[in-house]
């Protein structure tokens, strides 16, 4: 296990990550920081700190925070090198930036780094300490090591992260280079961690402090070693699972399992943006997608399952711009607004640059059609979802007429290869998606796409079978679960398309008002309302219709 954190201390930045560690650590300590990592060290400062030593004695704490091996031109080359930070935070820091009381306090100088001290600077770190040191003022180093081993013995303990949680966290990153990897061993690890309810706030977050690092353990894992969709499927499970165990147990109502909820929320969407980051350049170029895929039903699977990967990412920008938008963190949620923006761009570009887009292939690509329009729609994109609507409609409806293909109801490779093919005849009676295009028509006032939806179903004779699902009050005990629209709430079927556009409208509006019953779903009165959308694109279940649907009603959001 030490050299798992090893591996991950050492792959940690600088800023934000390293020096977020090291405040967990001298929290552990009982060392209580007195000013936090800023973007960029003050006189040398990156974490100052007060609390008793391991000799007994109260002392200040200064730590200057370094990346990697300390070598020679680290130590002394530059305006940032480690001697210019010592000598500041001698010569500067401590003679303006500390009270009187903390100045009468005997002072520690460590430099920390997730690095080694190597050889040739050894003897000069320790000449520097001996020829500065004085009765209230010492040095110390923390290496890797030095933080790997504070980071077992106080961090992760025996009785927190026993040998069955090492051993499983050790088969997912050893699994994580596979494609095809289900997370099964990740899976066992987040469930075993939350495997039992605890009331009192200290072990609570002990296990959500080790949730994340091991979400966290894997994201480094994979964005070097593996693969980083995996690191995104494993976020969204770790977010499902610890926020039915939180709700379970009913902590929500402390604000502190708010804001920590909110930290894994931000892992996954980290986790999100470096996945994007990645692959975005992928989106621009005309038919990138197939170059990954061995033919063209895998280049169209592809496609579809990136279109899902990216709306719920820019979705997830969406939820935290809301979260900042207040007058105190405008600039922060700006960032997210711009995000957001760039993440919609990429999304119309995929569309744009991969054919496939327009020719769904599984009626469950509603899963990935409806977080895209709705994405697009709150990012103001509005002619772009026009468009995109039209050209679903007409692949549906020229791959039935040239193709006789249709969208499979039911999901199953081998035969959709026969259907596509042309080796069997393909019979199908029942559409979700076409309702989902339905509803967008409404919402955009598309007249034309009303009508052509209605060719479409003139093509079997009015005989396809147009359904919808709605959840009922019952579905708040499995949405977070696979299987929960197979398994609860009702199906609409047999939907008329009446000969006006109005006249469907005024039905779906009285719709919206009988049957969303979703909105009173505890997680989103809390305004975790994204946890729906992402436990949807989890577990490849029906999407919630409120969501779309409110639209409608809801001029301000048009």
């Amino acid at each position: 296990m030490n050299f798992l954190i090893n591996e991950y201390i050492g792959l940690l930045k600088e800023d934000g990550e390293l020096d977020a560690l090291l405040l967990d650590i001298l929290n552990s300590k009982g060392i209580v920081p007195i000013s936090k990592p800023k973007k960029g060290r003050q006189y040398g400062v990156d974490i100052a700190a007060i609390g008793k030593d391991e000799d007994g004695v109260k002392k200040v704490f200064l730590l200057t925070v370094k990346q990697g091996n300390i070598t020679r031109s680290v130590w002394d080359s530059g305006q940032n090198s480690v001697r210019q930070s010592l000598n500041e935070i001698k010569e500067t820091y401590i003679g303006i930036s500390l009270t009187p009381s903390q100045k009468n306090l005997p002072k520690k100088i460590i430099l920390a780094t997730n690095g080694e001290l190597e050889q040739t600077v050894q003897t000069t770190w320790a000449q520097y300490a001996k020829t500065n040191k004085s009765k209230k003022l010492e040095y110390q180093f923390w290496g890797i090591d030095d933080i790997t081993k504070t980071v077992t013995e106080n961090l992760l303990s025996e009785r927190l992260f026993n040998s069955e949680m090492r051993l499983l966290l050790k088969k997912t990153l050893a699994f994580l280079e596979l494609k095809e990897y289900n997370l099964s061993h990740y899976n066992e690890l987040v469930d075993l961690i939350l495997d039992k309810p605890i009331k009192t706030k200290k072990p609570l977050l002990k296990r959500l402090k080790l949730l994340q690092i091991c979400l966290d353990i894997v994201f480094k894992w994979a964005s070097g070693n593996g693969y980083l969709k995996l690191a995104l499927k494993a976020a969204d499970k770790t977010i499902i699972k610890s926020f039915e165990w939180l709700e379970n147990q009913g902590h929500f109502k402390e604000k502190y399992v708010h804001q920590e909820f909110f930290e894994i929320h931000s892992l996954r969407r980290k986790i999100g943006i470096a996945y994007f980051n990645k692959v975005n350049e992928h989106y621009f170029v005309e038919h990138s997608l197939q170059r990954y895929s061995k033919n063209q039903l895998e280049y169209s699977l592809t496609v579809w399952e990136e279109i899902g990967i990216l709306a719920n990412i820019g979705l997830t920008e969406i939820r935290h711009f809301q979260y900042h938008f207040s007058p105190k963190t405008q600039e922060l949620a700006d960032i997210f607004e711009k995000s957001a923006l760039n993440l919609s761009d990429a999304l119309i570009s995929l569309i744009n640059t991969n054919p496939p887009s327009h020719y769904p292939l599984y009626d469950n690509h509603i899963i990935d059609i409806e977080p895209a329009l709705r994405f697009l729609y709150l990012t103001g994109k509005k002619e772009e979802c026009i468009k995109w609507l039209k050209t679903l409609i007409v692949g549906i409806y020229d791959a039935k007429i040239l193709k006789d293909f249709f969208p499979l109801f039911r999901e199953n490779y081998e035969t959709l290869v026969d259907y596509y093919l042309g080796n069997k005849k393909q019979d199908e009676k029942s559409s979700m998606l076409l309702t989902l295009l339905v509803d967008w028509s409404i919402i955009l006032n598309i007249d034309e796409a009303y009508k052509n939806l209605k060719e479409i179903q003139k093509l079997f004779d009015n005989k396809l079978n147009l359904q919808i699902w709605f959840p009922k009050p019952e579905t708040e005990q499995y949405y977070l679960k696979n299987g929960y629209s197979r398994e609860s709430g009702k199906v609409k079927h047999s939907i008329l398309l009446y000969d006006s556009l109005e006249d469907y409208k005024k039905e779906l509006m009285e719709e919206v008002n009988l049957f969303s019953v979703e909105k009173e779903f505890s997680s989103v009165k809390m305004g975790y309302d994204h946890i729906l959308s992402i436990s949807g694109h989890y577990h490849r279940e029906l999407p919630f219709p409120f969501f779309w649907r409110r639209f409608i009603n809801n001029q301000q959001e048009q």
